[in-house]
């Protein structure tokens, strides 16, 4: 398969000491930053979901950089997107015509049908999507249910309205891709965490015994939660959800016509977590003081992340490296 992507090996780099405990391995990663890709999206049109801050807004303002044909902002509060819009064409000189902010909160199975639609009109008929970056997530703070679906808060952004938002843009993923022919594929990226890593199957077992609807009523019930467990518990769905969306990724004929893989951009200094009770936040602080990338550092990895190609399809990439 012939594509316009750089070799992989451009992409990769030194990898973590095996074995290292998590705060060492957490240190490490401090110390070898991932690199920041170069490679140009000229002729792309690229979708970052949660894009107004942090991580998001990071890879958005380096897809501009690196000349996207046209930067979708897919975002909860769109005055807030519309003020990210500002920040990246002051920064780069980005064209105001290619950037649009649209609405998504992932919070509502409603409001992820209108983005859909509103994606639809915008596209037309004809245009697809050749990047998409599902970044929008949460942290929850503490045990809440979202009244509109019953579900916990969190779970229902992270990974229901991640998984929803992953099926409805297949279908623009895969036009992109039909229009290069037999070329490169269109591209889907989560956000994940290596947070999937810790997590114990004895912190499941008694309450998948209890539960009858199994592991997803597990997580989203209130003796499950706990605000480091549950983050965890979460980004190992979002494995569970790339599976998923690789299955959606064929044509109806087998082909597959889109590739897909999560992408872990390490530990951050960003907003996330801001409402966390006030002994997490202080060791949050401490972490990020000890082992803290900056939001930029970690916008690197969502972006060489949707350049890894055939080779990248079901992965995980961390730290500038692959893992299956």
């Amino acid at each position: 398969m012939t594509t316009t992507l750089p070799p992989i090996s451009t992409l990769i780099g030194p990898q973590a000491p095996p074995s290292l405990p998590q705060i060492p391995y957490q240190r490490w990663a401090y110390n070898n930053p991932p690199k920041d890709p170069t490679h140009r999206f000229t002729h792309k049109t690229v979708l970052v979901t949660g894009s107004n801050t942090g991580l998001g807004f990071e890879a958005a303002l380096k897809f501009a950089r690196l000349d996207a044909a046209h930067l979708i902002l897919a975002v909860r509060t769109p005055t807030k997107g519309e003020a990210a819009k500002q920040r990246i064409i002051a920064a780069t000189n980005y064209p105001e015509k290619r950037i649009t902010v649209l609405k998504l909160d992932q919070n509502s199975f409603v409001s992820v049908n209108e983005f859909l639609v509103n994606l639809e009109k915008l596209l037309g008929a004809e245009r697809g999507l050749d990047v998409v970056v599902l970044n929008a997530g949460i942290a929850a703070p503490r045990y809440k249910v979202n009244a509109e679906t019953g579900w916990e808060e969190a779970l229902q952004v992270n990974v229901l309205g991640t998984a929803m938002v992953g099926m409805g843009v297949m279908r623009f993923l895969k036009r992109a891709s039909a229009a290069r022919g037999k070329g490169e594929l269109g591209q889907l990226t989560l956000t994940g965490s290596v947070g999937h890593m810790y997590v114990k199957r004895e912190d499941f077992r008694g309450l998948l015994e209890a539960k009858d609807g199994g592991l997803l009523e597990v997580v989203s019930s209130k003796e499950f939660f706990g605000v480091e467990k549950s983050y965890c518990a979460i980004k190992v769905l979002t494995m569970y959800v790339m599976r998923g969306l690789m299955d959606c990724a064929r044509r109806e004929n087998g082909e597959l016509g889109v590739w897909v893989n999560v992408v872990c951009p390490g530990f951050c200094v960003t907003e996330l977590g801001r409402e966390f009770p006030w002994y997490f936040v202080w060791m949050t602080r401490m972490m990020h003081w000890y082992c803290g990338r900056t939001a930029e550092q970690g916008g690197r990895s969502l972006v060489s992340a949707t350049l890894l190609g055939e080779e990248g399809h079901g992965g995980y990439w961390v730290n500038d490296g692959l893992a299956r």
